[in-house]
């Protein structure tokens, strides 16, 4: 059973395996650093297969090994950095604040300098990693466009037509909305200069519906 990653493993239609081995690499981990992990971490990377799905539900990023976390220390904060990007531009880390289920931070391109909330707990932050391929980037029916700003007129109307589900923040863009429709689903990597839209489908007759519900958004279409 999971308690933070419920609707995760939803997602990826499987059931978490939470086996000895794994719980072993965490309490190692864990005496390596010098303190317990945050409830819904340790929940994570109990799971086997924990360091294979953020790699595989992300653009080939590659996770940070347990036995190689470090915390490091930002502006009073206490980060501990679980995720790089594939040509090092980004780092996602864990905000060690004391709560069970901690922001996700990110630091796009700045070596440090500056970091970004991304997401407001790590499972929330898991659970939009899995979203955006399972919903959208890994359909077979897929398009994606750039455009203008996304306008309060076009987020209103997605927002009465679809599901909206949790948004995040920081990278890529400035906020990553996410909308679910029956049998399709879009991604929206918003910013004040512009937007990347992305519009999955399981066939092409479901991204037609979808299209057509989105097509004079923003002149999106």
């Amino acid at each position: 059973m999971t308690f933070y990653y419920s609707s995760t493993f939803r997602l990826l239609r499987t059931e978490p395996r939470l086996t000895p081995a794994a719980h072993f690499a965490v309490e190692s981990a864990e005496r390596d650093l010098g303190f317990q992990l945050p409830a819904s971490v340790r929940e994570w990377y109990s799971n086997e297969d924990a360091i294979d799905i953020l790699a595989q539900y992300s653009n080939n990023d590659p996770p940070i090994a347990l036995a190689e976390f470090a915390v490091i220390e930002w502006r009073g904060l206490r980060l501990l950095p679980f995720k790089n990007e594939n040509q090092g531009v980004c780092t996602w880390s864990i905000v060690l604040d004391g709560t069970d289920d901690p922001p996700v931070f990110a630091d796009f391109d700045t070596d440090g300098a500056v970091w970004k909330l991304q997401a407001p707990t790590f499972s929330a932050y898991v659970h939009a990693c899995v979203w955006d391929y399972v919903m959208v980037l890994n359909q077979p029916a897929i398009v994606r466009a750039q455009n203008g700003p996304l306008s309060a007129e076009a987020f209103e109307h997605l927002w009465r037509e679809f599901a909206e589900q949790p948004p995040t923040s920081g990278w890529p863009g400035d906020t990553q909305h996410r909308f679910e429709g029956r049998d399709h689903a879009i991604l929206i990597w918003a910013e004040d200069r512009g937007s990347d839209w992305f519009v999955g489908a399981r066939d092409a007759e479901s991204l037609e519906a979808a299209l057509r519900t989105i097509w004079n958004l923003d002149n999106v279409g």
